[in-house]
């Protein structure tokens, strides 16, 4: 959970309004971490005192196009997407949970928040993966890692790259090992899994 500390700020406001306003403007701090800006600055200024460290993550994507409310949705395509092989140019925003496990009911560790794109033409279906796996629960509570790369869906393993993080993730870089755990053929709903090994700094 976000913990908000309360700073007490004068701003000079337009003409005709109250130039003595008081707003009251929280300080965001991510698993008790400071985010102002000062203290970024002091953090990057010691990286080279720092240590990193591998931390290795394993947990189920659940990608639902299907029923009310889907938490993945078409929002644009191209003229052709229709009559296209692989449904080129077919943009979807997700906002898909992220859990311990496969069943739906296993506990909710986060969310992948992003853009699948249907990028491939011709030879075979692949999507742009792009999205940040915000995490809601446990150790990593409020950090992010940026996931980014081409998801050829057909291949039992997909290889994407982790260019970056937030939070404790700040500067991350590492890999994302993704495989197919199910998919309905119905519905088109897939559960996908996820090993991620990422090289980050220990603060």
């Amino acid at each position: 959970m976000f913990v908000f500390s309360a700073t007490v700020v004068a701003m000079p406001m337009a003409r005709n309004i109250d130039q003595n306003l008081i707003i009251a403007m929280p300080t965001a701090r991510c698993n008790d971490i400071d985010l102002s800006p000062e203290a970024v600055e002091e953090w990057i200024e010691n990286l080279d005192n720092m240590e990193q460290t591998v931390t290795k993550l394993h947990f189920y994507l659940h990608d639902t196009i299907s029923g009310e409310n889907p938490p993945s949705v078409p929002v644009a395509k191209a003229s052709s997407t229709d009559s296209s092989p692989y449904a080129f140019g077919l943009v979807q925003v997700i906002d898909d949970p992220l859990t311990e496990g496969p069943d739906e009911e296993s506990p909710l560790i986060g969310r992948a928040q992003g853009l699948f794109v249907s990028s491939s033409m011709k030879d075979e279906p692949s999507l742009l993966i792009s999205m940040n796996l915000y995490f809601t629960e446990g150790e990593f509570t409020n950090s992010t890692l940026n996931i980014e790369g081409r998801s050829p869906i057909l291949r039992p393993y997909r290889e994407l790259s982790v260019v970056g993080g937030s939070g404790l993730f700040r500067f991350a870089r590492g890999l994302a090992t993704v495989q197919p755990y199910s998919f309905n053929m119905t519905s088109r709903d897939a559960i996908l899994e996820y090993h991620i090994s990422v090289l980050h700094y220990v603060f």
